[in-house]
């Protein structure tokens, strides 16, 4: 998989700009500022429909313009599927080969786009919340199933909190709503824990790749409670927190409430490892996914923002050598160091093709 051309009309500080991508490594460099993030964005919102910055969709349309476009051909094979994504302020519409989508999980399948941005480095010190997007992402991408499961899990978590908060408590249509929200997360789990099985055969190889040391990596999920009995612990772990849930109008157990950490050399990395090891793990574990999809033809697009900066020239080097297996690949920097790759120059989002 990977993204032949994208067009981009008054999205971000881009008026308007048209770029031809090839398979391999694809080097945005310029100064901070310059446009280079922003053309990562607009790859990324070819997957997600949205910002990886988080920011809202009325702050990518240009000063000034009513409207953004990104216009984009993605193959697969021999396989050739264009994506138009067009933005204003009523919202976004989406377009493939020329014909509306109703979820936009639909963009997923056609360009899967894996995105490492500076602030991940702490993803494994940062809140449990970013750990569960993690999963929840890079488990919706494999199945499709997760993420309608974790749609109907959120409605009746919405659903619960409501009736905690209802000045008379129904306690029957409480019980009715934590019944479905125990099967549902039933469901989650097992497929966060499979998702952990997996992406542990993988990341070590990925890990030794990056560091050229063997050390030992694993990732360790702790789900709310043991799928061993799983319908009595999730009985009761729902029971025991009544009067917490009750006093604070709030679920206070369940999947939204999970978190996993990862283990270096049996040690979690988050309390004892250094900078440099909690950079090359996070590296490691975002990276890690690409090896899961088992169709190569619809192997994920990489991009790296800023990913060298912090890096030594050791590292860097073999990072380098790890992204030249992968099909296409995106990096942004502030310094032209990569050989045999495509070089793309940036300033005051005007670009320049270097070769």
């Amino acid at each position: 998989m990977h993204i032949t051309q994208i067009h981009l009309k008054n999205f971000r500080g881009y008026h308007s700009l048209l770029l031809d991508f090839k398979s391999g490594i694809n080097v945005f460099v310029g100064e901070n500022a310059s446009g280079k993030t922003n053309l990562l964005e607009a790859i990324h919102y070819l997957s997600f429909a949205k910002s990886f910055r988080g920011v809202e969709d009325s702050k990518l349309i240009r000063n000034g313009a009513l409207e953004a476009v990104i216009n984009a051909s993605v193959a697969t094979n021999t396989i050739k599927t264009t994506i138009d994504v067009l933005i204003d302020e009523k919202g976004k519409k989406i377009q493939i080969n020329d014909k509306g989508i109703s979820k936009l999980s639909t963009l997923n399948q056609i360009t899967n786009v894996i995105v490492f941005e500076p602030k991940d480095v702490n993803i494994f010190k940062d809140s449990p919340k970013n750990r569960r997007n993690y999963l929840d992402i890079n488990i919706s991408k494999l199945n499709i199933i997760y993420s309608e499961t974790m749609a109907r899990v959120d409605t009746l978590l919405k659903e619960r909190n409501e009736l905690l908060k209802a000045e008379q408590i129904d306690q029957t249509q409480l019980a009715v709503v934590t019944y479905q929200l125990i099967s549902e997360e039933e469901q989650v789990i097992k497929m966060r824990q499979e998702f952990v099985r997996k992406l542990n055969q993988v990341i070590s190889k990925v890990a030794k790749a990056l560091t050229g040391e063997n050390n030992q990596v694993q990732l360790v999920y702790f789900p709310y409670v043991k799928l061993d009995g799983y319908q009595e612990n999730a009985k009761r772990a729902y029971q025991n927190s009544l009067d917490n849930d009750l006093k604070h109008k709030a679920t206070s157990v369940g999947v939204h409430r999970e978190d996993f950490i990862l283990n270096f050399n049996q040690e979690n990395i988050a309390l004892k490892g250094s900078q440099g090891e909690n950079r090359l793990m996070a590296i490691a574990l975002k990276l890690s996914p690409y090896f899961l999809v088992e169709d190569k033809s619809k192997h994920p697009i990489v991009a790296l923002d800023d990913v060298m900066s912090e890096l030594d020239i050791n590292h860097q080097r073999k990072l380098i050598a790890f992204l030249r297996k992968l099909d296409q690949v995106f990096i942004t920097t502030t310094k032209i160091n990569i050989d045999q790759a495509s070089i793309y120059e940036i300033s005051k989002h005007q670009i320049i093709r270097r070769n």
